[in-house]
């Protein structure tokens, strides 16, 4: 008996210790967000692009055609272009294409449709759903709105 009641105060006195010391769960930590969080946070009509993947490290956000990411001018600017790992998409009516070079006017091309919503990891997609053309990971050069028939390649 005596051997149980010690123990008992020991358990106590140690989870009292975890407790006051910190080592405890903290209900002031915070998580980082995720790319459901940002769709749903996110304005109808436009789409975003994220440095880093599961959405995280906002480039920016676009309602029309940014058709160089690397310029002063648009949505996407200067050292925006090259370096996005996710994407989302939460336009009304259109797909986002995404061409890894300016002018969007490339063969080589990854669509998000508005049912996908968002690519949360950019490292697992080809362009034009070919490994060998290359990763779309940090080579988004431009983007244009289209419709659903312009879109041969998605992303997933």
């Amino acid at each position: 008996m005596y051997m149980h009641k010690f123990g008992s105060a020991a358990a106590v006195a140690a989870l009292t210790g975890v407790a006051i010391l910190g080592f405890g769960p903290s209900a002031s930590a915070s998580t980082p967000g995720t790319c459901w969080d940002n769709y749903e946070n996110m304005v109808s009509g436009y789409m975003s692009a994220y440095s880093a993947i599961n959405c995280d490290g906002l480039l920016g956000l676009a309602k029309g055609n940014d058709l160089n990411w690397g310029d002063s001018s648009g949505s996407f600017q200067s050292s925006d272009a090259n370096v996005a790992s996710s994407v989302i998409n939460k336009g009304n009516y259109s797909e986002v294409k995404f061409y890894p070079g300016s002018g969007a006017d490339s063969n080589f091309h990854i669509c998000l449709t508005r049912a996908e919503g968002f690519a949360s990891n950019l490292t697992d997609d080809y362009w034009l759903e070919e490994r060998g053309f290359g990763s779309v990971n940090n080579s988004i050069g431009s983007h244009r709105w289209v419709d659903r028939t312009a879109c041969s390649a998605l992303a997933v």
